[in-house]
Order: structure tokens, then sequence, then C-alpha cells
């Protein structure tokens, strides 16, 4: 689209030598701005269009790999081992503590890095590489700022070519007012990077392909990520619902549609609210803020909402999170290696045709409930009818209850994490729902 010119001075040339031109330009890109939003869900389903055979696809492709599942998420990362910024104020302080110093820290940078901010304004972020930034997703960001008088989105010079470029079209979509509200910085070091992720109040994440590192890098700092695995069949799109699903706080970051990903984001930055407390600096170590020269005393800003709501869970919780355990994540891998290798050596691991085979028998569900349902979803509620029925074949046995992986022969790797027991029929279809 002609939003997305590769050359953006080059269009601006063309544009400026023809009024008529820039005038087409502004009115097609503000035809947009009012249209509905459009989205390609162009993807090939694996197991559609005869992808098994190349019947339907020409030449076609086959997966003859089965998968090994990890418990949690199959993304591994060392944040807890890596980034250990405040282990002193750990070391000192109680939870409530160290949770006050925090919000004073997150407070201590906002002012620094935007002193010219308000301490109302909510500050969405995405620091992506700008060519992650779709147009379609772009004009819906511009929309929460519509809704949300009161928030901006921060973004990076990354490259630093995208800012003009953004900022014209953001203006020529939405109005020189929302335009003033999409905020760039400079690429920061990578410490610095994980450290001020904890100045946004939430990261608004790329829908196509998503944040990856990213998405942990901010978990571990505390702000929330919104995201919407869009495409049910391609990997870069829903790594961050994997590792948002990973720290236990899913269900309040992964939405299932552009509507929810608006209405979720505008629900955050509307229900933020914050209030200041006083109180004497703290005894035996320097304070966070410094004191107010007349009073002596340090002023906090408590911010409370959903938001804030999660921000305490992910960030007072990620020492025990399965997000950032690498050792129990090395764990669980092994145990899935341990699995595929005994398999080969005892000749069994041949594909078992009940597992991918429609026509094999399983539990039916309600056939009202499935007729309501697309070709995908009566797929996934087969296939979990069938894990089911074999989980609780398993259950029913000694031997079953103490395993350390679900593996039918032939069939695809599901590894229990330690702490757990054979994964339950709750267990399956929550695992479907992501």
């Amino acid at each position: 689209p002609a939003a997305l010119d590769a050359d953006p001075a080059a269009s601006r040339d063309r544009m400026d030598a023809d009024p008529g031109a820039r005038a087409a330009g502004r009115a097609a890109r503000q035809r947009e701005w009012a249209g509905e939003l459009a989205w390609d869900f162009g993807e090939l389903d694996p197991e559609e269009d005869g992808a098994h055979t190349g019947e339907a696809g020409g030449d076609g492709w086959v997966y003859t790999e089965r998968m090994i599942y990890m418990p949690h998420t199959y993304f591994v990362n060392d944040h807890r081992q890596g980034f250990r910024e405040d282990d002193e104020l750990r070391e000192l302080q109680s939870a409530e503590e160290l949770w006050l110093a925090e919000q004073d820290a997150r407070y201590k940078m906002r002012r620094e890095l935007f002193p010219q901010l308000g301490d109302d304004v909510f500050i969405f972020a995405n620091f992506n590489q700008l060519y992650k930034i779709d147009p379609t997703l772009f004009r819906l960001w511009l929309r929460i700022l519509e809704r949300v008088p009161t928030a901006i989105i921060w973004l990076l010079r990354f490259p630093a070519a995208g800012e003009e470029h953004l900022h014209r079209v953001a203006t020529e979509w939405a109005g020189a007012d929302v335009a003033r509200r999409v905020v760039f910085t400079d690429v920061a070091p990578k410490h610095m990077h994980i450290k001020r992720g904890r100045i946004a109040d939430a990261f608004l994440d790329t829908t196509e392909c998503n944040a990856h590192t990213t998405a942990v890098d901010i978990l571990w700092s505390g702000t929330p990520v919104l995201t919407w695995p869009r495409h049910e069949h391609k990997l870069c799109s829903r790594v961050a619902a994997s590792v948002a699903c990973a720290t236990g706080q899913g269900r309040a970051m992964v939405v299932g549609s552009a509507d929810e990903y608006v209405e979720r984001a505008v629900e955050w930055a509307t229900a933020a609210r914050h209030e200041y407390t006083y109180d004497c600096p703290p005894s035996g170590r320097a304070p966070i803020l410094a004191p107010d020269p007349h009073t002596g005393y340090v002023k906090h800003r408590i911010c409370h909402g959903p938001a804030m709501d999660i921000r305490l869970q992910l960030f007072m919780a990620r020492d025990c999170s399965r997000l950032f355990d690498t050792r129990r994540w090395t764990r669980n891998l092994e145990r899935g290696y341990a699995e595929a290798w005994r398999r080969w050596v005892a000749g069994d691991d041949e594909p078992d045709d009940d597992c991918d085979d429609d026509s094999a028998p399983a539990p039916e569900p309600d056939p009202a409930a499935v007729r309501a349902l697309g070709p995908p979803d009566r797929r996934k509620t087969r296939w979990s009818l069938r894990i089911e029925r074999r989980i609780a074949d398993a259950l029913a046995t000694p031997a079953g209850r103490q395993r350390a992986v679900y593996a039918p022969p032939g069939g695809s790797i599901w590894v229990l994490d330690e702490d757990d027991a054979m994964p339950s029929q709750a267990w399956v279809r929550e695992m479907l729902a992501w």
C-alpha cells in the first residue's frame, strides 16, 4: 500500500511535484481510515487443501515429524540469570517495600525519559522493529489513541527513517492531535532496554509477527503485553501468546480478535488511575526518589487499574515464573529428548494412524455444537476428544500416573512438568483454547 512506500523521500518528492497527486493520496488514506478494518488471513492450513498428499496444492509438502510439546512454552531465556538489576533491593526489603521501590523506580525513569508528560498520561509501547507494523495494525493503534486522549504510543527509531514516515501517515489518517501522540526514542543498549521497559504502562504487540525476545524482555520488566495470536498456523504470530501464558497471566493478556485487542487496550488505559503518598526517606539506604527540599518527604506515585494489577503479579512472581525458570525448561526438554530416543531405539516410532486419522473412533461431542464450528475448530474438537480418551486410559493404570511424558506410540510427545500430574481433560481444552 501507498502508506508503506519503500522510499518515503521519493514518494514525498512525487507528491510535492504534483499537488493533484498529493490531494488524491491524502483522500485515499482518509477513505482507508474511515473504512472497516480488513485483515488478510491468507495462510495454508497443513491439514486442509491436500497438504498431506499434495493432491490439491500442486507439488505440495509433507510433515513427517511429530512434535515435542513443552509444558509451559517453547521459548527459552536466561533473564533470571542475566538481568538482576535489583538484587540489593530484594535482599533488604519485604514484598510491600519491594513493590513500592519498583513503583518509585518506574516513576523516576518515566520523568527522566519523558519529562514533558503529565502523570495522568497512559504510555502504550512497542519496541519491535518498525517493519512488523503493517498498515492495518497501525490504523488500529491510531484508533486506540483516538479513543484515549490521555494516551501515547512509544515506538523506537528502529530504523530512524520510519519516524517521519509514520508521523506523516498518522497525520493523514487520524489528524495532527493523534499523530503528536506517536512518540519515538532511540534504541537503547540491551541492559537499559530491559530496565526502561518498566516505564511503559502496557506493551501493544504486533499481530502479524509478534515480539519474540522483546516480549520476554518486557514481561521480565513487569509490563503487561497485549497480544492477539492472529494466525492459527503461523508460529511468528503466536509466540507472544505462548510466553504470556507461561507467566500464568495469559487470560488477561491474550485476546482473540481485533475488536478485543482494541477494547482491552482502551479498558486498561481508561481504568488506570493514580494517587500520591508521602513519607520519610528510608533509613539505611539512599531513597530512589529525592525528598522534597522543603518538607523532607518523599512523594510516591501509586498506580491502580487492570494493567497495574497484572504488573503486580508479573513483577512479584517473576522469580518463580515458569517462563523464567531456565533449569526447569532444560529438564523438561531433556525428558522429551529421552522419550524420543527411547522410541527410536525400541523401534516403536512408526506413525500411529489413530493419532491423525479423523476416521478413527472417538467419543462424539454434541452434534449441534459441532455444526456451529468451522472446519478447523471441528477438527480440533475431534482431536481433543481423542487425546482425552488416551489420557483417561493412561490414568487408569498406576504406571500411567507416574510417567514424565504422555507419548502414544507414533504420536507427538507431551512433556509433563515435574510438579504436574498427567494432563487432565481440562488441561487439554485449555491448551487448545490458546
